[in-house]
């Protein structure tokens, strides 16, 4: 995988993921791209921005369910509607490149639900990891085995603290696991660390990382499963659903109030910012609520009245689309959810539906203010969500659609000088549809796309 090309704004928490490469999912022939903590992936409509982050989805859902289950989740229907038909590829490869720090506040250091392979006595006792950095680059490669059932064939992991002295790492290929690590600060938890061939027995359609019960392995495979993404209704959220306490907020935003109520507890302070956001998105809400309604459960806006009228109280199923959208975002962005704390990554396809275009810089800036605790990906085709007074050509990567195949790239050069000599801005040229891909990256990706890992 290429190096980063664009660099880190260093003004929020490094990004989780910092580059993403997926190979034949869906509409995605093939890809690969650096992520910023705020990401803004812009595309007008079928381009393919929604399958971008279903593959990350997708990568989440086979570190928790396994491949099978993961391929049926709704809208996905089984591997004929995930493997990428015009560019007759015949596996599905998703690798991405991370960074995080072992046990952060909030975060579990093992999961015990988990079956794991354990170290045998002989091979010495375990570090203490906590706020050690580490980088780490891992993919699987998925394709059809006996039924046409999709399976596993390749997964691979390479692992290094901060300094590079330390690394550690495994493949797995036709069936045989090889790993390597360096003694004796860490080194791959299975079996012996002088051995070169494991034995492992795990479920064939989990990924082995899933099932590895030591740091900073667990790290990482938390981090994957704690992506969340959102495409959201708001009919969903104009329901009375029951208290799911501890639970995230659910793709479509159904549990709202839940998680309202959840991060009130947990960090009041969160949603007091949320609610000064959502005051200067909608102006003419004052506040907003979690009311019980018998075994059920809704959240009440408090409308601003004038002097000396009574204050009006709405339900969440008479508020707007576009207010509900908003403010299950900045929630998504927000919330936090023990033992594992905030979401590694947050991806919100189209947050600017049914919004008032003069709301969409402060949601942008209120997302924007999240990516001190967690990464943000975002779709739009929307001209307005770009003028956010932060935003820059390096946080959007433009998605084109060509022939069947969806194409992503960094902006074109010639855009960005417009941008840098202040000719237009990023929204004025996305509102003439003039923002273009790079069309030397897409070369370079091309380059890269054939060639094969071993």
């Amino acid at each position: 995988m290429a190096n980063t090309a664009n660099a880190i704004d260093e003004r929020t928490k490094p990004p989780f993921l910092r580059r993403v490469r997926i190979r034949g999912y869906k509409s995605i022939a093939f890809c690969d791209v650096a992520l910023q903590p705020l990401t803004i992936l812009v595309g007008r409509n079928a381009a393919g921005k929604s399958n971008f982050l279903d593959a990350l989805a997708f990568l989440r859902d086979v570190m928790k369910l396994g491949v099978t289950e993961a391929a049926k989740i709704k809208p996905r229907s089984g591997w004929s509607s995930l493997a990428c038909r015009s560019a007759n590829v015949p596996k599905i490869e998703i690798e991405i490149e991370t960074a995080f720090t072992c046990a952060r506040p909030f975060q579990r250091i093992r999961d015990d639900s988990v079956p794991s392979a354990t170290t045998p006595p002989d091979a010495g006792p375990l570090p203490d990891l906590t706020g050690v950095a580490f980088t780490a680059t891992y993919g699987l490669e998925f394709s059809t085995g006996k039924h046409s059932a999709p399976v596993i064939s390749k997964e691979w992991l390479e692992i290094a603290d901060e300094t590079k002295r330390q690394r550690a790492g495994f493949k797995v290929h036709k069936g045989i696991t090889e790993q390597w690590g360096t003694e004796p600060d860490f080194s791959y938890p299975v079996g012996h660390p002088k051995e070169r061939t494991l034995q492992v027995t795990h479920r064939p359609d989990l990924p082995l990382l899933s099932v590895i019960g030591t740091q900073p392995f667990v790290e990482l495979g938390e981090g994957l499963r704690w992506m969340a993404f959102y495409n959201f209704i708001p009919d969903a959220m104009r329901g009375l659903p029951m208290p799911t306490a501890g639970s995230l907020l659910d793709n479509h935003g159904q549990n709202l109030a839940s998680v309202i109520a959840g991060l009130k507890e947990l960090e009041p302070e969160s949603v007091q910012r949320v609610r000064d956001y959502v005051t200067v998105i909608a102006p003419e809400i004052e506040d907003f609520n979690v009311t019980r309604l018998g075994e059920y459960e809704t959240v009440r806006f408090r409308l601003f009245a004038e002097a000396g009228a009574k204050a009006l109280e709405i339900d969440a199923a008479s508020m707007s689309d576009g207010t509900l959208r908003a403010l299950a975002s900045l929630m998504a962005a927000f919330q936090i959810v023990l033992p594992h704390g905030y979401p590694s990554v947050v991806g919100i396809e189209e947050p600017e539906t049914a919004l008032h275009p003069a709301a969409m810089r402060a949601l942008v800036d209120a997302l924007d203010d999240a990516t001190q605790r967690t990464q943000v990906i975002l779709t739009t085709h929307s001209a307005d969500l770009l003028s956010g007074r932060d935003i820059s050509p390096g946080q959007v990567l433009v998605v084109r659609n060509r022939g069947g195949q969806t194409h992503i790239t960094p902006v074109d050069p010639a855009s960005r000088e417009i941008i840098e000599k202040e000719l237009y801005t990023l929204a004025d040229l996305q509102r003439m549809d003039k923002l273009d891909i790079d069309e030397a990256d897409l070369e370079r990706q091309v380059q890269l796309s054939q060639q094969e890992r071993v």
